[in-house]
């Protein structure tokens, strides 16, 4: 009976996370050198999917018994390539830079020589020690991918708020969501040899979930790619020789330095173009970098940053969003029955998760109950 419901559980999931595969490949992608590594990504994406799909096949045909010994086996060896396949994937996603074509071969290159070793003696009959020492190795796999993840996605964080000028992780969120629930499916996948018949069919059907989820949430980044690539890829310029010489350059002048003339020209025509900002409602525009908004105000963004730290009580970021909190209350007391998700944007934030954190640090409430606070007192 087991081996009949566990037939029917492998053959089922080998066939969706087939269907999955092949949506993947389906997912449209600019062919841009900027998009590359995404494309990358989905093909390493995609393979993992097939060899899972393939792996369970193979298991059925070799295994017929049931033989516990060769599903723990292969179960291992699978989930030692599946937990490398994703962490390539979530590091493309979050610090494309970061992975090169010697670092992924490198990872694979171990990870097969480790497979190569293991699974002959896991199946000889006297080697029942193989199994723990191949968890170890594959706890070790684990914890190493779990400090890297953890550090590039602080780095990857800062990069993307740096650069956006905004708090960016329920952007991110998901990636790592998605890389502790690929560690929660790896460890699992490492203990299922000793689970229950069921646990282990409740298992199948638990990864084969969250490899949709992985799909759609793939495609959703594909679909956003453009928000992402360019705070995550932009580097140094790097300036070739040029052919001609080129005159020295003369070098910038700290703003402390300025004379004192200058300075205050200086202040003076950015506290009046601040104010024509403001009353344009410039806050307001989504995803502006520090730069961009400190050239449409005609200054650089040392100077803006020195301005707002001596000039004014708070840094920009602060201030702006201040400004927009601020329009936020206005446009709820007019009552124009926008959702919360049109007035988050309406108001300058990309995502109404940031909406509704910086409204509540603001104002000690959500803009939900601030709402019907004013409700009733009108």
């Amino acid at each position: 009976m087991w081996l009949n419901i566990y037939t029917l559980v492998t053959v089922v999931s080998a066939i969706i996370l087939t269907a999955f595969g092949f949506q993947l490949c389906g997912v449209d992608i600019s062919r841009k050198e900027e998009t590359r590594k995404l494309r990358t990504s989905r093909a390493i994406l995609t393979a993992s999917y097939f060899i899972l799909a393939g792996a369970t096949i193979a298991e059925l045909l070799v295994n017929r018994e049931g033989d516990p010994k060769l599903i723990a086996a292969l179960t291992l060896a699978t989930a030692a390539y599946q937990s490398l396949l994703f962490t390539a994937t979530l590091f493309i996603f979050i610090c494309p830079l970061y992975v090169t074509r010697r670092r992924v071969w490198t990872q694979v290159g171990i990870v097969t020589a480790a497979v190569a070793l293991f699974m002959p003696v896991a199946l000889a009959t006297d080697a029942g020690w193989i199994f723990p020492v191949a968890l170890a190795a594959y706890a070790g796999q684990l914890t190493y991918y779990t400090w890297l993840f953890r550090r590039k996605y602080a780095e990857s964080l800062a990069q993307l708020e740096d650069y956006y000028d905004e708090e960016q992780d329920s952007r991110l969120r998901w990636t790592k969501f998605g890389f502790y629930a690929a560690l929660a499916v790896g460890v699992a996948a490492s203990v299922s040899m000793w689970l229950p018949p069921m646990v282990y069919n409740l298992f199948t059907v638990g990864y084969v979930v969250f490899y949709g989820w992985f799909t759609s949430r793939f495609s959703n980044y594909a679909a956003k790619v453009n928000y992402y690539l360019p705070a995550l890829t932009e580097q140094p310029e790097i300036k070739l020789e040029p052919e001609e010489p080129e005159q020295p350059s003369v070098p910038e002048i700290a703003v402390e330095e300025l004379p004192a003339a200058e300075l205050r020209e200086k202040t003076e025509r950015l506290r009046v173009t601040l104010e024509q900002w403001v009353a344009d409602r410039g806050y307001a525009v989504q995803e502006d970098r520090r730069e961009q908004i400190a050239r449409e105000l005609g200054t650089t963004p040392d100077f803006l940053r020195w301005y707002f730290s001596t000039q004014m009580s708070q840094d920009f970021l602060p201030w702006r969003v201040g400004l927009r909190i601020e329009y936020a209350k206005e446009l709820l007391s007019e009552e124009l029955g926008m959702s919360m998700n049109e007035l988050a944007q309406k108001v300058g934030f990309n995502t109404r998760g940031n909406f509704y954190t910086y409204f509540r640090k603001v104002m000690g409430e959500t803009p939900t109950e601030y709402l019907n606070r004013i409700k009733l007192k009108n």
